[in-house]
């Protein structure tokens, strides 16, 4: 007996998005040998190389780049097949709520990055768990399309494999990780890269469209806004998905500019797993994130502001950030 299973998007809002999927097919194995728990787990480093080899088969199938393992994944990928055992359950969270993104961190991986995972299971399996099971539970991951989109996803670099198995009973978990792609977009939208030059009067264009339908003037976009969102971006790539402390935002605008305006307001947004590049998709994104936020949508709509400025920065691992600043001028 078999099972597959999936999980979906997890992580997507305002201070950042990481999308985790988790799924599971029947007859594989996988168990770790422990003298006080009986779980086996066969050659693991050798079912490792197995999974990746197969794996990246189905890739380059379908003209995808092969992925690398990566030491955090495996672990991770191999506690929740022990834990899945140990604890009797089978599920992408755990009984106390940890999901694969949370186990990912706890191995030291990266908030920035998408991650997914796929478990399967398999009941009256022989033990300990070899290749050909291995190959067995690729085949029904490929087979089911949830997992195949994992399997087949794009903004991914980095795999990881466990398996344990114990009385007959055998679970194994694939995960991967990447920057992933800016967020799925529509058909008034694309994956296409914006140049930096473009992105803040492109990003208040669209603002406009939804202050005009409501009957309100245009903001402007300024130069001088720009150039104070680009200095409230954080210093360090590290801290691109931080949530954004006390800012003085007078201090961040030039010299010589802070005495031309009697109030401004920024509205912020992060973003995890969503790609390498600042693209039409994300600027959609960003402006959607804002407007379906009440606090932040009562500025943008404000008549009391009349001047914007917009900056953007991506740290090249998923993880990116917006920036707008409104302005009432003296």
């Amino acid at each position: 007996m078999g099972g597959l299973m999936t999980m979906g998007q997890t992580g997507a809002g305002l201070a950042g998005i990481l999308r985790s999927v988790v799924g599971g097919a029947g007859l594989g194995l996988l168990a770790m040998t422990t003298q006080a728990t009986a779980i086996e787990t066969g050659d693991l480093d050798a079912l490792r190389e197995k999974a990746l080899a197969v794996m990246n088969a189905d890739r380059a199938e379908h003209d995808l780049p092969p992925l690398s393992l990566e030491e955090s994944l495996n672990a991770a990928a191999q506690a929740h097949a022990v834990e899945m055992i140990e604890e009797d359950y089978f599920a992408h969270v755990s009984p106390d709520g940890v999901s694969p993104q949370d186990r990912y961190l706890d191995e030291g991986g990266s908030r920035a990055k998408l991650v997914e995972e796929n478990i399967a299971r398999c009941s009256e399996c022989p033990l300990p768990p070899g290749e050909e099971r291995v190959e067995s539970f690729e085949q029904g991951w490929m087979n089911s399309p949830g997992h195949r989109r994992n399997i087949l996803a794009e903004g991914l670099e980095t795999f990881g494999f466990g398996i344990a198995g114990e009385d007959g009973r055998i679970v194994a978990v694939q995960t991967f990780a990447g920057p992933g792609t800016s967020p799925a977009h529509g058909p008034d939208q694309s994956a296409e890269a914006v140049p930096e030059a473009q992105r803040s009067e492109e990003l208040i264009a669209l603002l406009n469209r939804a202050r005009e339908r409501q009957g309100l003037s245009g903001l402007k976009s300024n130069e001088t806004l720009a150039q104070t969102a680009q200095a409230l971006l954080p210093e360090s790539p590290d801290d691109i998905l931080e949530q954004d402390g006390e800012q003085d935002l007078f201090a961040a605008l030039p010299e010589a500019a802070r005495n031309d305006w009697r109030s401004l307001r920024v509205v912020s947004a992060g973003c995890g797993g969503c790609g390498t590049e600042i693209t039409d998709s994300d600027l959609h994104f960003f402006k959607d994130q804002w407007l379906d936020n009440p606090q932040f949508a009562s500025a943008i709509r404000s008549e009391r502001f009349g001047q914007a400025g917009a900056a953007f920065l991506s740290n090249g691992d998923g993880a990116k950030r917006a920036i707008l600043v409104l302005g009432v001028e003296r």
